[in-house]
């Protein structure tokens, strides 16, 4: 089966500092065009399955009528809106009311005609198709059972990669994995390719990631360099030991509860797939540092090929700037183990149409959206 991921950083702070309220409605209009027309032109995402997202905004301005002239946060406005047949999961990761500090959003509302007691939240997001079948992380659902989930309902995980103390700034803003599982019955999926009598389940977890990057990296100051790694790699840690490892080694232990053996109960099944691991965000790191190559050790693809991140527009997911042409890679779609979950020669067998998207009309953040369809062999 062939499983599509897009994975886009929207650059939501981008939006939050434009001063004037007309220019902020063009972005959202320009947002929005873009990413609807990603996941419905079959040349490019063609409807991926999942959507992972980073720097996602939500707002809201005070209507005058409530008290102390607080806005109403029943109805909080995204940036985004989700593309038709889509669900929509945002998890803000700073607020303008749960976090004292006031640093970043005293820097939205200068000069700009924001409402002074606007809320204020930054995150990442989820977008889910319709018809992706999403169970809470530690479901064991035979291939008989149906989704469990409203579209109210989505049993994303957060888990907290942070490192102290918020000041409102880049070096200390909080950071966050989200993990979603997927649960696929292989015979359907291969009815299109070919039949099968397969019956085991296959679990898919989608974890959607933004590594922390600190300010005056990579302008020459190794120093700061060597902090950011650090750093970056604590944070690849909790991943890999805190969540991957996790469960595999709760999968291989034949899922005890409490540490305690236990049995199969109805509509359950321990006859399952080795699960795919796919990790997409920003990671805030270039394909020549550690923190890559940590990666490619424990045996994960970087489903875009080197090539396949170069076109007439510049080369890589970054741009210094939303008007200029992208220079680095920080942005990436990994897939994995390797010999354990994906066949080996998964590179040369099934990547070559995985890109970064460089061209003006997704020009309203200054990273890009990468789209990754990746092959799974059972």
């Amino acid at each position: 089966m062939d499983f599509k991921v897009l994975n886009w950083n929207i650059g939501g702070s981008k939006f939050l500092e434009t001063n004037h309220r007309e220019d902020r409605d063009k972005v959202r209009i320009q947002l929005n065009t873009a990413l609807r027309n990603l996941v419905e032109d079959p040349q490019l995402a063609y409807r991926p399955n999942v959507i992972s997202m980073q720097e996602i905004i939500q707002y809201k301005e005070p209507d005058g009528k409530g008290r102390d002239d607080k806005p109403n946060l029943d109805s909080i406005e995204n940036l985004i809106v989700p593309p038709p047949g889509y669900r929509y999961y945002p998890f803000p990761l700073i607020d303008s009311d749960l976090l004292s500090s006031k640093a970043k959003w005293n820097k939205v509302k200068k000069d700009s005609d924001w409402h002074p007691n606007t809320y204020f939240a930054q995150g990442n997001a989820m977008l889910f198709r319709e018809d992706t079948p999403n169970f809470p992380i530690w479901d064991l659902s035979d291939v008989s059972q149906q989704m469990p989930a409203s579209k109210d309902k989505h049993f994303i995980e957060k888990v907290h990669l942070d490192s102290g103390l918020y000041f409102g700034d880049r070096n200390t803003e909080p950071r966050g994995a989200l993990v979603a599982h997927l649960i696929y019955d292989p015979e359907i999926q291969a009815k299109e390719t070919a039949p099968t009598a397969v019956k085991k389940p296959l679990d898919i977890f989608v974890v959607n990631l933004h590594l922390t990057t600190l300010m005056m990296e990579r302008e020459g100051v190794p120093e700061i360099d060597l902090a950011a790694t650090a750093i970056r790699k604590t944070q690849l840690d909790i991943v890999f030991k805190g969540i991957v490892s996790r469960y595999n080694s709760w999968r291989r232990n034949g899922y005890p509860e409490r540490g305690k053996p236990r049995k199969e109960q109805a509509g359950e099944t321990f006859d399952r797939h080795s699960p795919v691991w796919i990790l997409a965000g920003d990671f805030n790191f270039t394909e020549e540092s550690e923190e890559y190559e940590f990666i490619r050790k424990m045996n994960f693809v970087d489903t875009v090929l080197p090539d396949r991140k170069v076109t007439f527009w510049g080369k890589g997911t970054k741009a210094a700037g939303v008007e200029n042409d992208p220079t680095l890679t920080l942005d990436y779609i990994f897939a994995g183990p390797k010999f354990i979950s994906l066949h080996p020669l998964i590179e040369e067998k099934g990547l070559g149409l995985n890109r970064v998207i460089h061209d003006h009309s997704v020009r309203a953040s200054d990273h890009y959206p990468i789209v990754s369809t990746i092959p799974i062999i059972l």
